[in-house]
């Protein structure tokens, strides 16, 4: 009778890292960061672009943080429940020894730059390439888009800029919910909580989102109103 092989789970996987070097879980530095026009990937060093880019499953940001300290696999991005990096078959194979499944992709697909696609059509027909629309603004959207969803804008005739120095500014917002755990479940939508103050009726919460949380915010049952942009910003 033929065995199978079972994959330890995230907290087996947690806790051989840890014995692997006796060290406590460290702040997690290898995430997207909050920052938009930082998601725009750099350029990869000789050694990484002669290597394969690759995806595992992690549990959680501890999860990403042991990788990262105890087998010394730097993430070149970690969204989700997703970590990718750049390594060889050594790489896979010491994170095979833990349980992980490394699977290669294409990093045209996964990592992304942050754009300003000038109007032409509605939103709907942009919507269908795949990218991320941060800003709605006159004239023009500000998305996120893997290279790949780049190629197919240029393919459509959309006009495509660079940022710049113009970092796209979220819009500040004002939320107000019933329950205290609520607020927690409004950062989960990417909301920078400015405050969460108690009132008479729940939770005010003011914040920074940009439109594709709002978007999820309204969809999840959420009341969002749109404050006016703090002085001096340009649109």
């Amino acid at each position: 009778m033929s065995h199978r092989a079972v994959r330890p789970s995230a907290l087996v996987r947690t806790i051989c890292l840890l014995l692997a070097c006796g060290l406590s879980p460290q702040p997690f530095l290898g995430q997207e960061p909050r920052s938009l026009t930082n998601t725009t990937q750099k350029s990869q060093s000789a050694s990484e672009k002669v290597q394969g880019f690759f995806r595992i499953e992690v549990e959680d940001v501890t999860e990403a943080s042991l990788v990262e300290q105890q087998l010394k696999i730097r993430p070149a991005l970690v969204r989700d429940r997703s970590l990718y990096y750049y390594g060889n078959e050594e790489t896979n194979e010491l994170l095979r020894k833990y349980g992980y499944e490394p699977m290669q992709m294409n990093p045209e697909d996964v990592l992304t730059r942050v754009v300003r696609v000038i109007h032409k059509g509605d939103e709907e027909d942009l919507s269908k390439t795949g990218v991320t629309i941060l800003l709605r603004e006159h004239g023009y959207w500000t998305v996120r888009a893997t290279l790949t969803q780049m190629r197919l804008l240029g393919r459509l005739g959309y006009q495509v800029e660079e940022l710049g120095r113009r970092e796209p500014r979220p819009r500040q917002v004002r939320i107000v919910v019933s329950k205290r755990e609520q607020v927690a479940e409004v950062g989960a939508h990417r909301v920078d909580i400015y405050s969460a103050a108690k009132s008479e009726t729940g939770y005010v919460i003011l914040g920074g989102a940009f439109d594709d949380s709002i978007d999820e915010l309204r969809a999840a049952g959420f009341k969002v109103e749109i404050l006016a942009d703090p002085p001096g910003v340009k649109r």
